[in-house]
């Protein structure tokens, strides 16, 4: 049987290694409750595998991902698809692409996992796909993850919970994680993430090499000993890789315990010079912020509450017109998925929120209340679209309402109520213990209603 546990969206323009086609790539884990191995899933997709959908320099290419898992009887025990929008511009860079993950709990047994992408301007469909064997009991190790960037859950403040776009989290780490990482000569910081289980608390010694593809060892760190809980617990750590020529590449992992060698690995890529100006050129850096008027830079960090942290609140207020610029470039560098690349996408998908939830979710009246203060364009700035909606517009007395579905991973519901039936939706349910519920929700919505939510 498998569970679907997580799918996360995360479109990150990354260098990929020197491979056109579609990558599929799988890393598990084990968890005794239950005897389940999770694995995390990753594809990466190059964007020469498409086309511009819409023409010019400010056109897109969108594309379809679809994954679906089956066990060894052929019998579909996971299917589910999204759409992605990739600038038009980073088409012609040969070495540029996205990373789709999407992670899944399934029992010992054999399983099938494939994934397709389809360019929505030609049809074009390509398609890769691998096995998965689960677990048939509990390992000495899980495989192992490498990633490019390693940081502590809650590092950026109390309501640093969330992953950014393109992080993997694991225990108390967010890991920006791709399934085989591409370093680049300014961002050469390889993290290793490797969870041991042991039957009782020991002290481990881990030691990393760096390989060629011809298995030569280029680099070698110093043996480390390390303290194992009873149970097992979690081995991390960063190789600084400066100076590595381009190329492909294995790091290899032992651990030495008591009684055995255990020996993971896991590939990764290294690219040049050329190929870091190549994304540069593709997407020039620009500062958004440094030629906007003080009302200008106001109406971008208004929004920022649904992000900020108790410490960075009400510090921008206080500050003149170059340090609310200031204020800003520091407010998204923080939350940058790739520092040192000319874009930030977590900023950008941020505002196209944004701006979608103003399209979108503007309400009337005198008020004009913009969209993203609305408590639809609220959940939807959060979260994103969700998977699945429930439009229920006025039948007689009852007034119309929305039910929203997230089941990627949240497994959230959100039930909006047009109260003043003059299109103004406030939230009254959720799931989500994030937001509050009204304590008579169900009197607003009525018997039929309720019972309508609750099927959905």
């Amino acid at each position: 049987m498998v569970q679907t546990l997580v799918v996360s969206l995360a479109l990150a323009l990354v260098q990929a290694p020197d491979q056109p086609g579609l990558e599929l790539r799988a890393v598990r884990f084990y968890r005794g409750a239950g005897t389940q191995t999770l694995v995390d899933a990753f594809s990466r997709v190059p964007f020469t595998l498409l086309d511009p959908l819409t023409p010019g320099p400010d056109g897109v290419a969108v594309y379809r991902f679809a994954v679906a898992v089956r066990d060894s009887a052929g019998l579909e025990l996971l299917s589910r698809s999204w759409t992605q929008a990739v600038p038009a511009r980073m088409l012609s860079v040969a070495q540029a692409s996205a990373v789709e993950h999407f992670s899944f709990a399934a029992r010992a047994g054999r399983y099938s996992v494939e994934v397709a992408v389809t360019d929505s301007a030609t049809g074009r469909i390509r398609r890769q796909s691998t096995e998965v064997r689960g677990f048939p009991g509990g390992p000495a190790a899980s495989d192992l993850l490498l990633a490019t960037t390693m940081r502590p859950a809650g590092g950026a403040g109390a309501g640093d919970t969330v992953p950014q776009p393109g992080e993997v989290r694991k225990g108390a780490l967010f890991l920006q994680a791709s399934g085989r990482p591409a370093l680049t000569p300014q961002q050469a910081r390889l993290g290793y993430y490797l969870e041991v289980y042991r039957a009782r608390p020991e002290t481990v010694t881990v030691a990393a090499r760096v390989l060629t593809g011809a298995g030569a060892q280029l680099v070698a760190t110093s043996p480390q000993r390390v303290p194992v809980a009873d149970g097992g617990g979690v081995l991390n750590g960063t190789l600084d890789l400066a100076g590595l020529p381009p190329g492909d590449y294995r790091l290899a992992l032992a651990v030495t315990t008591a009684d055995s060698v255990i020996e993971r690995g896991a590939e990764f890529h290294m690219t040049g010079f050329e190929a870091e100006a190549a994304i540069a050129a593709a997407a020039p850096a620009r500062d958004v912020f440094g030629a906007l008027a003080e009302a200008q830079l106001d109406t971008l960090y208004l929004p920022l509450v649904y992000l900020m942290t108790g410490e960075e609140q009400g510090i921008y207020p206080t500050l003149s017109l170059d340090g609310k610029r200031n204020w800003l470039r520091q407010f998204w560098q923080k939350r940058d998925p790739t520092p040192g690349t000319p874009g930030n996408e977590a900023q950008d998908d941020f505002y196209t929120r944004i701006a979608q939830a103003n399209r979108r979710y503007r309400e009337g009246g005198a008020a004009q209340i913009p969209g993203w203060r609305t408590d639809r364009g609220r959940i939807f700035i959060k979260y994103g679209p969700p998977d699945e909606t429930l439009n229920r517009p006025q039948a007689g007395s009852a007034a119309p309402y929305e039910a929203w579905k997230y089941t990627r991973g949240r497994s959230l519901k959100y039930v909006f109520l047009d109260v003043t039936r003059f299109g103004n939706y406030v939230l009254i349910y959720t799931t989500d213990r994030r937001e509050s519920s009204r304590p008579n929700w169900e009197a607003l919505l009525g018997p039929e209603a309720v019972v309508d939510v609750q099927r959905f």
